[in-house]
């Protein structure tokens, strides 16, 4: 099962961060002496440098490949700034030790829900904030200041990171009982793709095999028939005539509906070749300009990967037919190394504007980012450069003389 995305936790918990540092700077600004301000401005710039690099990472590659380790740094980066807070500025209101309980608990909760945090973790964590506080209510004391009310605060620092272990173990388990439950509806929705399209393979065949030849053989008669009824019975013959037009108007929309169910030149032929036919036959019913083109593919790909992009396309097109209002359709495939790149473009209304509920998620895209996941690929919806839409997938290829890819390789 894949790692869950955790940038928008990232994004979320270092702006209120930010804001909050924005709204209490001025406040403890007028509430402290002024020879605190230089340890004040330096607390509170170290807070601003940490909240706003995490920030600015989420949005870059490296946000992407290290958001569980940015969610440890953000934790741990402002859990010591508040240390050294509370060493340099005891008394400084809010930093009395009683009240900066508080934020170590708020921040070693957040950990655990925000970030996933694994119960060990919280726990290292938790063991890390209570020993840095002890240290500082230590080194405070030596100074002079009173220790009773440092140990009462680690008590509930103690308290509030336990509670926070509560929650990650709790939260753990309701993650890994999710992610059973998602794995098994995914290997079910595999094996109902599976199933399905063996059965359109079969109804094909026999639509194309048994019941073309079926028709052929009674056209055949029929003109037989024709042929040797004496010119005396002309109407009978005129009705033999037209049963014959109607019989071979019924097997050449039998062929059609065969070839939609799964087309012959798939096996024969491979991708690009069945695609262009499709994408002909799509341009003649549905009078939308059409253009094709495939660079970097193999002569041929695993039939898993083949029957999943054409279906990709052929759900695509249909959309784009039934939804999009366009008058011109792109559809390009793309090989490079061991990746497969799809897009489906067009120049019609596009996407909604607006938030994520006004999405499209019919049925038929629920189908296109099960295909894709069933492979271990990746696929967006997003408006087009010139306006439309535009479908985007990623398939992983196999290497030479490997088996091909599926849902447990790297994963919409």
């Amino acid at each position: 099962m894949e790692p869950t995305d955790q940038r928008p936790q990232l994004r979320v918990a270092a702006a209120i961060a930010l804001v909050s540092a924005l709204c209490l700077l001025p406040l403890q600004a007028l509430a402290v002496r002024a020879d605190q301000l230089p340890a004040l401005f330096l607390i509170y710039g170290i807070h601003a440098a940490v909240a706003g690099f995490v920030l600015i990472a989420s949005f870059t590659g490296l946000g992407a490949r290290r958001a569980d380790g940015l969610g440890l740094l953000f934790v741990l980066g402002l859990a010591a700034n508040l240390l050294l807070y509370l060493y340099l500025l005891p008394y400084a209101v809010p930093t009395y030790p009683a009240l900066m309980s508080s934020a170590f608990i708020t921040l070693l909760i957040a950990g655990a829900v925000l970030f996933s945090w694994s119960t060990r973790r919280t726990i290292l964590v938790g063991v890390f904030v209570c020993a840095g506080f002890e240290l500082v209510g230590v080194a405070l004391g030596r100074h002079g200041l009173p220790t009773a009310s440092f140990v009462g605060t680690l008590s509930w620092i103690a308290i509030g990171a336990a509670l926070a272990v509560a929650c990650a173990r709790v939260l753990g388990r309701f993650r890994a009982s999710l992610i059973q439950r998602q794995d098994e509806l995914a290997a079910l929705s595999t094996r109902l793709i599976s199933v399905q399209e063996e059965q359109l393979r079969r109804l094909s065949r026999e639509l194309h095999d048994e019941l073309g030849q079926s028709l052929t053989a009674v056209s055949s008669y029929l003109w037989l028939l024709e042929r040797k009824l004496p010119p005396d019975l002309g109407e009978l013959r005129t009705r033999a005539a037209e049963a014959r037009r109607l019989v071979a108007k019924t097997l050449g929309e039998m062929r059609e509906l065969s070839q939609l169910l799964r087309p012959p030149g798939l096996d024969l032929y491979g991708l690009a070749g069945s695609l262009e036919a499709h994408l002909e036959a799509f341009r003649g019913r549905h009078r939308i300009a059409t253009k094709f083109t495939a660079d970097g593919l193999p002569e041929r790909l695993p039939e898993e990967i083949e029957t999943a992009v054409y279906r990709i396309i052929q759900e695509a097109l249909t959309n784009v037919a039934r939804h999009a209002g366009a008058k011109r359709v792109w559809v390009a495939l793309t090989g490079k190394g061991d990746e497969l790149g799809l897009e489906v473009r067009d120049d019609g209304l596009g996407l909604p504007v607006g938030d994520g509920a006004n999405r499209p998620t019919g049925i038929g895209l629920i189908g296109i980012r099960e295909r894709v996941r069933a492979l271990g690929g990746t696929v967006t919806l997003s408006s087009g450069p010139e306006g439309g839409a535009c479908l985007r997938a990623s398939l992983p290829l196999p290497r030479e003389g490997g088996p091909a890819p599926t849902a447990s390789g790297p994963g919409a």
